[in-house]
């Protein structure tokens, strides 16, 4: 009887370890909402460049489902952008005919923005 009540458990235990756990489904990320700056990185061309925590009044985007693109992050006015694929986006501005290419990267609470610069140069945001 010990023995039936062993094997019993044992081909339980096996049977419920081997089953695979389902994943949860990975949750698509949107860049829409409102991002708030907290870093901002220059590198004067030799590498050396480090982000550094955002100072002064807040500073904020905004991207809306429309692709209407407010706030006061950037250097120039904005007002449109375009998500190209998972790396780059395309920023409208008011004072540029030509639409600027930006890189990005996104993760559910972060966001980083990397504007065409001369030398190395990235904005950090986290949602709000």
């Amino acid at each position: 009887m010990k023995k039936g009540l062993l094997l019993l458990f044992i081909a339980i235990s096996a049977l419920s370890f081997s089953c695979k756990k389902d994943k949860a489904a990975p949750r698509s990320l949107e860049i829409y909402g409102k991002w708030k700056l907290t870093e901002t990185m220059t590198d004067p061309g030799d590498g050396s460049g480090k982000y550094m925590k955002a100072t002064g009044e807040p500073k904020y985007l905004n991207f809306n489902k429309d692709g209407k693109l407010e706030g006061n992050a950037l250097s120039f006015d904005t007002f449109r952008y375009k998500i190209l694929d998972s790396t780059k986006m395309e920023v409208l501005y008011n004072v540029y005919l030509p639409a600027q290419i930006f890189g990005y990267k996104l993760s559910e609470e972060n966001l980083e923005i990397y504007p065409r610069c001369i030398e190395g140069c990235g904005l950090r945001f986290v949602r709000q």
